[in-house]
This record gives structure tokens, sequence and C-alpha cells, in this order.
């Protein structure tokens, strides 16, 4: 295993290490302290040039330090629809000790961006949790009524892709870059998977549901950025009975892309120097098109992506 920094580690000289036999050789925890240290003094420069700018930046400034209270607190006061968001969705289930994430809510996010279906399918959600079936259908149709879908995943990524320039080597931004990608990976962003219960079996039947349920599918499926969402937005399409030329997307294009999109990132992330050069380029790409585009353009001619029917 090859990280950038350290050298190429070989399995046996790790066994030799743990065995005690290979003295004045870094063990794995030396490494990855050594690893994390450079992880932070990158993170805290990121963090440091994102305070001082939007409220969005101020907001993955904070939540880049770990400081998911201080991150609510800014959003709390915002106006910034997108810096309500990023603040909400790190905030997750958060607990007593996080006392301003208690104070954020999807009904203030969906006040701050009114065209957006996103926090009608996390307030949709929520009602399906506490059995409230009356809310999840008034979230439904509030969503199905919204002509637009916010990206849902990647977002501290995205603003730490705007100030790259703060860290000229192309090693330490990378090392950023994969801790950055982590912490997007650990925020509950997944909205699409919301209408599941509304939009299946007997509860079609209803002809006001059903078409609350095409809908969304249409629309959202049109929309999406995230190649999770349009996948799951299909999905729905299939099953609530979207006519195919009404769907932006079909699902073999989808498993197509995102099996390229797949193998393009597994070549592209990793630990080794030539794998950190490469992630500035991954992630510059993602927050200016998003990652079902970047997907889409990874498939060959003979595998054209069909776009949206008008």
């Amino acid at each position: 295993m090859e990280i950038c920094g350290v050298g190429v580690i070989s399995e046996a000289v790790m066994q030799r290490v743990e065995a005690g036999s290979a003295p004045g050789q870094a063990g794995p925890k030396e490494i990855e302290a050594q690893v994390q240290r450079r992880v932070d003094a990158s993170l805290a420069r990121i963090a440091a040039r994102l305070a001082a700018g939007t409220d969005r930046q101020q907001v993955a400034a904070r939540l880049l330090m770990q400081d998911r209270d201080g991150a609510a607190m800014l959003a709390e006061r915002s106006s910034d629809a997108q810096a309500y968001q990023l603040a909400l969705t790190a905030c997750g289930a958060a607990s007593a000790d996080v006392p301003h994430c208690a104070r954020l809510n999807p009904r203030r996010w969906a006040e701050l961006d009114p065209s957006d279906a996103r926090p009608w399918l996390r307030m949709m959600e929520a009602a399906r949790r506490r059995k409230d079936a009356a809310g999840a259908d008034a979230a439904l149709a509030q969503a199905a009524a919204r002509p637009g879908l916010s990206r849902g995943s990647f977002l501290l990524e995205a603003q730490a892709a705007a100030v790259a320039d703060v860290i000229p080597d192309a090693d330490e931004l990378g090392l950023a870059l994969v801790a950055v990608i982590g912490m997007d990976a650990a925020m509950p962003g997944i909205d699409m998977g919301a209408p599941a219960s509304a939009c299946r079996g007997d509860a079609l039947r209803d002809p006001v549901r059903l078409g609350h349920c095409r809908a969304l599918a249409r629309q959202s499926l049109a929309n999406a950025s995230d190649l999770l969402d349009a996948t799951l937005a299909q999905r729905l399409a299939e099953r609530v009975g979207v006519p195919r030329e009404q769907q932006a997307y079909d699902a073999a294009t989808l498993k197509a892309a995102e099996g390229r999109f797949a193998e393009r990132a597994t070549n592209d992330v990793g630990m080794g120097c030539a794998a950190l050069r490469r992630i500035k380029q991954l992630s510059t790409k993602r927050a200016a098109s998003g990652e079902l585009a970047m997907a889409l353009a990874l498939l060959p001619p003979h595998e054209p992506a069909s776009g949206p029917s008008r």
C-alpha cells in the first residue's frame, strides 16, 4: 500500500512491525497519526478561507472543524437555503448536546427555497417514522408541486473545492479532500427514498396520491444532479407508471453510468500520490456539474445517455 508522504508499505513489513521485529519502522498507529496531522493542518487552512466567505461557506468552515453547533447557529440566522440545508443535514439526528441543531427544521428550509422538493421529502420521511399518514400525504403533495430538486450529496466537498487553491501542494490538498469526502459520506442526505411507502401497492389506488407520486417521480428524475437520486426517482417512475417518454433517463443508461463512475472513482480515490493528485479534478467537476452529469459523460458513444423528454 502506498501512503503519499510516507512511502510504499508492504504487508510483510507491517507484519514485522506488529511482531516487534522491525525496529525503527513506523507502525500503523504512528503512520495514522502522521497522516492525520497533515489532514488536520490542511482542513484548518480550508476552513480559515471559508470562514471569511458567504453564509454557506461559513457553515461549511464550522463543519470542517467538527463544530455542528456553531454551524447550526450560523444557519439559523441565515436566509441562504443551501447554508441551512448543509447545517440541517450535518446535524442529522442530533442529540441534546447540540442545542442549535434542535432549532433547525425542514419547514424553515422549505420557506427559504419554495421551489425545492427536497425539504418536503425530508418532512415526508419524518412523518412516516412517526406513523403520521396524513402528514406524509401532505408532504408528498407539497413535494410533487415543487419544480426543483436541490443537490443532496457532497455538499461539503462543493464548498471545499471552491477554495482548493488555498493549498497549492496537490498531495496535501488530496489528503484534505479525501477527508472532506468522508465527512460528506457520513451526512444523511438520501431523501428520494422517502416516497417508497406512500407510492407503492395499495396506496396507489387513491388517484390523487397516484398523481402526486407520478409528478414527483417525473420532476425529480428530470431535475436530479445526484446519481443516486436519479436512480431512485427512475425506479419510482417505473413503479407508479410514468410513461417511458416522460422519463428523463432510462434504467439501462443510469446503470451503465453508475458502473462507469464507480470504476472512475475507484481509480481516482486512494492514499497514493498519483491518486491524491487526481482528486482535485474529481471534486472540482462534481462541485460544478453534479455526480449524475459526470457519470453520464463517461458513457462511450455506443451507450448514448438519454436526455429529458420535453
